[in-house]
C-alpha cells in the first residue's frame, strides 16, 4: 500500500496519483483538506517487543495497518495554512486535533521502514544553505565564493572584492524559505545595513547555463533552462521573457555526482540546481527535498513522476 500525501490537486501529487493510476499500483491518498475524516494510532512496542511500529491510517472509514503501509509521497502544505484551520482561534479544539494528526503522521513517517520521498527529518537539510554547501563540495561539485554575514561591513568588503575583479553579486536567504535570487546593485547597498537583522546570502555570480535535474532513486533526468534572468523562476519577472527549458544529457561524473549527492543527503527525490559554466565543469548551488517537477516535466517531457511511482512501487532503485 502507497500513501500520497497532501493537496490531490497540486500539479506536482496530481501528475504522481495518474502514473500510479497507469502501473495500477494500490495507493491511497490523505488530502490534508479531508483532514477531519483521517485518523491515525501510533505505537512503539517497548524493548520486549522490539521497538516495532504499530497502529493504524483511517481514511474515510478505511482502516490500514501502518504495517501495511509500504512506501509514503510525502507533500504536506502546512496545516495551520489549510482554508478551514487558518481562520480558527489559537485555542479551537478543530485546530488542535488538525496539528497533533500532522504532527503525528510527519514523525511516523520518520521512522516507517517503507520507502518515503521525503523523510521530514533528511528534508531538514534545506532549512540550512551552509550546511548543503559543505555536503555538496564534499561531493566533488564546484560551489559559488560565498559570504554569509549579518555585518553590513564584511558585506561591503566582499562585494567591493567582487566587482574589483569584475564579477557579480547575488544575494538571497540562507533558509528554505523561498527567496527570489537578486543581483546586487549600486543602489541597494544603500540597504546593506537592513542585514544586521537577517544574515544574508551573498554569493559571486557564477557564469553559464542553468541545469536542473531531478534524481529518483538512481533514475535522473536533467533540464537545460535558457534565460536572462538571474533567477530563472522568475524570468518573466526579471528579464521581460520566460525562462525555455529543454531535455538534456549529463556527463557520467556529473550524473554520478548528483546521485551520490541525493543519497548523501538521503533524499531519493531531489531537485538539484546546477550551472554549466563555459569550461564545461558544473557548479551546484542546492538539493531541493520537496521540489515541484511538475514544472519541468510540463516542458521537457522528462517522465519524472513515472520514476516517482515505480520508486514508491518497489518497481526501481
Amino acid at each position: 500500500m502507497i500513501v500520497v500525501a497532501g493537496i490531490p490537486g497540486e500539479r506536482p501529487t496530481e501528475l504522481l496519483i495518474e502514473a500510479l493510476d497507469e502501473i495500477g499500483a494500490n495507493y491511497r491518498c490523505f488530502d490534508q483538506r479531508r483532514h477531519e475524516a483521517t485518523g491515525l494510532s501510533l505505537a512503539i512496542s517497548n524493548d520486549v517487543g522490539g521497538g516495532a511500529i504499530g497502529g493504524e491510517l483511517v481514511i474515510d472509514g478505511e482502516r490500514m495497518a501502518l504495517s501495511d503501509i509500504t512506501a509514503v509521497f510525502l507533500r504536506i502544505m502546512d496545516d495551520n495554512l489549510l482554508p478551514d484551520i487558518a481562520t480558527l482561534p489559537p485555542g479551537d479544539p478543530r485546530r488542535s486535533r488538525c496539528r497533533q494528526l500532522h504532527e503525528t503522521f510527519l514523525r511516523w513517517t520518520d521512522i516507517s521502514p517503507g520507502r518515503v520521498l521525503n523523510r521530514p527529518t533528511d528534508m531538514a537539510s534545506n532549512q540550512s544553505k551552509p550546511y548543503q554547501a559543505h555536503v555538496i563540495r564534499e561531493i566533488g561539485f564546484s560551489i559559488p565564493e560565498t559570504l554569509i554575514t549579518n555585518d553590513p561591513d564584511a558585506a561591503r568588503d566582499f562585494i567591493e572584492t567582487v566587482w574589483n575583479t569584475g564579477g557579480r553579486v547575488i544575494y538571497k536567504s540562507i533558509s528554505g524559505v523561498r527567496s527570489v535570487v537578486q543581483t546586487l546593485r549600486t543602489d541597494d547597498l544603500k540597504r546593506l545595513d537592513r542585514i544586521r537583522w537577517c544574515p544574508t546570502q551573498f554569493q559571486r555570480y557564477v557564469a553559464g547555463t542553468d541545469i536542473r535535474v531531478h534524481v529518483v532513486g538512481h533514475s535522473v533526468f536533467a533540464a537545460r533552462i535558457e534565460s536572462e534572468a538571474t533567477d530563472y523562476r522568475y524570468a518573466a519577472r526579471q528579464s521581460g521573457a520566460d525562462a525555455v527549458l529543454s531535455p538534456t544529457e549529463l556527463d557520467t561524473t556529473t550524473r554520478a555526482r548528483c546521485i551520490a549527492l541525493a543519497e548523501r543527503l538521503r533524499l531519493p527525490l531531489s531537485g538539484i540546481d546546477l550551472r554549466e559554466m563555459p569550461s564545461g565543469d558544473h557548479a551546484c548551488f542546492e538539493v531541493n527535498p520537496s521540489p515541484a517537477y511538475s514544472y519541468y516535466q510540463d516542458r521537457t517531457g522528462h517522465p519524472i513522476a513515472a520514476a516517482i511511482a515505480r520508486y514508491l512501487a518497489g518497481e526501481s532503485d
